[in-house]
């Protein structure tokens, strides 16, 4: 505990130095070294407390998992309901939800787990009310489902603030950067012409990594937070869309307006519902399975008809081999080659690889040697 509370203290005194030193060329190298060492402080503390049993235990199932996220009172538990008859305790006031609701939503043939989560509260991402145990869960999620009160609707960019502040990075590509330690030479530094951080600031922060003699590229646009996240591997990147509830208590005109708004400024699919009223769930649903980037295939004996009752879900952009792995790992240590037919296919039953990319609707016939 003592161990735990020198930490505090230290992050303290980083975070007051921060915030006392003003941005320009001549501190970005010290500032990006402060940055650092937060960052890795964060870290640890949040390694510290899930070993002590703080995080919530939740078990991934299913196909996929959506995680709900909102502040309290945002109608969460309400929208679980409606859409996977989860009857959670639900009642018109704040901190509703004290746990982690699941529930099973089944559409196109995947079985979609659904986890509704406590309230957000602001301060989250310094570990104030449940925001690290809320965290753990986000971090397992395939796709992030913001829950915003539409009367309140600038709650998504509170929201989204803590979930950045917490290395959460939502609807944004992991960025691409090669770095080659080598035994000297100090700092070789590419850009390739995408926007990064000072070089300076990039060599401050790689020698608080203990990274002093590197060869560094850039494929990719990247700030001093963002490299600092990728290079202690504390950064997760997953999909979201904003959910406007309640929008019962809104005029129609005033209602799509909002939508609208907040799709063009946030580069985020927003859908617009009653929880309470039960509008728009099906509108609801197939943005959340096309949002999951998941696809269907269907298997068929060698000597069979393919069951299309029973689709076999996997990511877009799998292979032969992800079935086999998906059904059992001696299919995959045992699989020789594949007849496919379908749009990943150039004719019909074609013989493929473990390798071979599949598409959605593909029907695959997997052939073993003997088990």
């Amino acid at each position: 505990m003592a161990d735990k509370q020198a930490l505090q203290n230290k992050l303290d005194e980083l975070q007051e130095s921060y915030s006392k030193t003003k941005y320009n060329k001549a501190t970005n190298k010290y500032l990006g070294i402060l940055r650092s060492k937060m960052a890795k402080i964060r870290k640890t503390l949040a390694e510290k407390k899930s070993k002590h049993g703080t995080g919530f235990a939740v078990r991934k199932s299913g196909d996929a998992t959506v995680v709900f996220v909102g502040f309290p009172n945002a109608g969460k538990s309400s929208l679980l309901k409606k859409l996977t008859g989860v009857d959670s305790k639900v009642a018109d006031y704040a901190f509703t939800t004290l746990d982690v609701i699941p529930g099973m939503l089944n559409l196109h043939g995947a079985n979609i787990q659904l986890l509704d989560l406590p309230g957000l509260i602001e301060g989250a991402h310094i570990g104030k009310g449940a925001g690290m145990m809320i965290a753990s869960v986000i971090r397992i999620a395939d796709l992030i489902m913001f829950v915003v009160d539409a009367t309140s609707p600038a709650q998504v960019d509170a929201i989204m603030a803590e979930l950045e502040g917490l290395n959460i990075k939502v609807n944004t590509e992991r960025p691409k950067v090669l770095v080659e330690e080598r035994q000297s030479g100090g700092m070789d530094i590419e850009s390739n012409g995408h926007r990064i951080p000072d070089r300076k600031e990039v060599t401050a922060v790689l020698n608080e990594m203990g990274i002093f003699n590197a060869k560094v590229i850039f494929y990719s646009n990247i700030d001093t937070d963002g490299l600092i996240a990728l290079l202690i591997d504390n950064a997760v990147y997953v999909r979201g869309i904003v959910v406007l509830n309640k929008t019962d208590l809104m005029e129609k005109a005033k209602i799509e307006q909002l939508r609208r708004e907040l799709q063009a400024r946030l580069k985020t699919q927003v859908v617009a519902v009653s929880a309470m009223k039960g509008t728009n769930m099906d509108d609801l649903k197939e943005t959340i399975f096309d949002n999951l980037g998941i696809m269907k295939v269907y298997l068929k004996p060698k000597d069979g008809a393919a069951d299309f009752s029973k689709p076999f879900i996997l990511k877009k952009g799998g292979s032969v081999m992800d079935v086999a792995k998906g059904l059992h790992t001696k299919a995959a240590k045992n699989l020789k080659y594949a007849y496919i037919t379908g749009k990943s296919a150039r004719f019909g039953n074609q013989k493929v690889g473990g390798e071979h990319v599949l598409q959605d609707g593909d029907v695959v016939t997997l052939v073993y040697e003997k088990f």
